[in-house]
């Protein structure tokens, strides 16, 4: 890096754009004089040389330099101040070079747009390259700690058997059961962490795929459906006409995928399902509800969280790490979506997307 820095300065101008601003205004402040001087003479007649410069012989030397002095003085102002803010971006960016993580913004710049614009596109930028960081270190973070469990159980195993476990068949072959159920748990562990991570850096374009919605609900509910025999499914759309939102088809799939295989998760002894559509205004709503244990009060805020599991006791029994409600929200605030949760204790949960409607009138213009 200090090489790097180095090589920089070595070639770097000699000329700061400062300098180059003043040398600039202070020629054309001269040339401002020049041309008054011009007119002058053209308004006033060949006589004006001869006046003048009798009036002003004693005054000559004097006037011309302080009237140099004074234009490159202002010529400087004047550079100063327009260069303050590309100094600013600049320092921004130096600051953020040695700390990626400063919270130092450029400011905004009321007198010049163009000036400002680039201020803004470089503090968005900030955001993004810092958002990107934050998203690493919690990804390392979090994995590192949710590892280390699964990694002692399959380590104490293979220690086991090393010592003597081997030679006893019932020892091993649950050494070798509980280890690979262990991987499997790590499996689904990193490509849940993966699939956060893209949900997080999710970025949608300014005119993104419109998907039906009806159509997919109902493809997932039937597929669930054969799945999943033992549970009583229901099916309620309320839409009296097609419904299309700004959300690619796969994205809604996987995050119906999400909820609904929560839901039968924390379903007990009621196995019912329960999928809504319906319009709310300039909005769609899509509603999954479960008639399980419910969710207390106090962790409804907290049940989006990564790693938040509501019944820890019932952790293994599910094989839930604790993300996919992580990446719902994540996902869904991407496409300017809602999500919401209702729930109470013993009487279920019911969760709501809620994803804005697009219009005919969008449609039309955008073809």
């Amino acid at each position: 890096m200090k090489a790097s820095k180095q090589k920089t300065k070595d070639v770097s101008p000699t000329l700061s754009i400062q300098t180059l601003l003043t040398l600039a205004l202070s020629v054309g402040f001269l040339l401002l004089l020049a041309v008054i001087l011009f007119c002058l003479d053209l308004i006033l007649g060949p006589n004006i040389h001869g006046e003048t410069i009798e009036k002003l012989s004693h005054w000559w030397a004097f006037l011309v330099i302080v009237a140099v002095i004074w234009t490159i003085c202002l010529s400087w102002i004047l550079a100063q101040f327009l260069v303050r803010p590309v100094k600013k971006l600049q320092e921004t960016m130096l600051a953020f070079e040695e700390d990626p993580v400063t919270d130092d913004r450029v400011k905004s710049v009321a007198y010049n747009k163009e000036l400002n614009d680039l201020g803004q596109v470089q503090n968005e930028t900030m955001d993004k390259v810092q958002g990107l960081i934050h998203a690493q270190q919690d990804f390392v973070s979090d994995v590192s700690h949710e590892l280390r469990t699964p990694v002692a159980i399959v380590k104490g195993h293979l220690e086991l058997l090393e010592r003597w476990g081997k030679d006893d068949p019932e020892v091993l072959e649950d050494s070798i059961h509980s280890s690979l159920s262990e991987i499997s748990r790590m499996e689904t562990l990193v490509n849940e962490m993966l699939m956060l991570t893209r949900a997080e850096n999710l970025t949608v374009s300014s005119q993104p795929e419109k998907t039906e919605v009806a159509p997919v609900l109902e493809r997932v509910y039937h597929d669930l459906q054969m799945v999943h025999p033992d549970f009583s499914w229901t099916l309620d759309n309320a839409l009296g006409a097609p419904a299309e939102v700004a959300v690619r088809s796969d994205h809604l799939e996987q995050l119906l995928i999400i909820l609904i295989d929560n839901a039968l998760k924390y379903s007990t002894d009621r196995k019912e399902i329960h999928l809504a559509l319906a319009e709310s205004g300039s909005w769609v709503d899509i509603g999954v509800q479960d008639f399980g244990q419910g969710i207390a009060a106090e962790d409804l805020d907290r049940v989006f969280d990564r790693f938040y599991r509501v019944d820890k006791a019932r952790v293994h029994q599910t094989g839930g790490n604790g993300l996919g409600l992580s990446i719902v929200k994540k996902m869904v605030a991407a496409y300017g979506g809602q999500v919401q949760v209702e729930s109470a204790l013993g009487s279920g949960s019911v969760f709501r997307l809620r994803f804005p409607l697009v219009k005919e009138t969008d449609n039309h213009q955008k073809d």
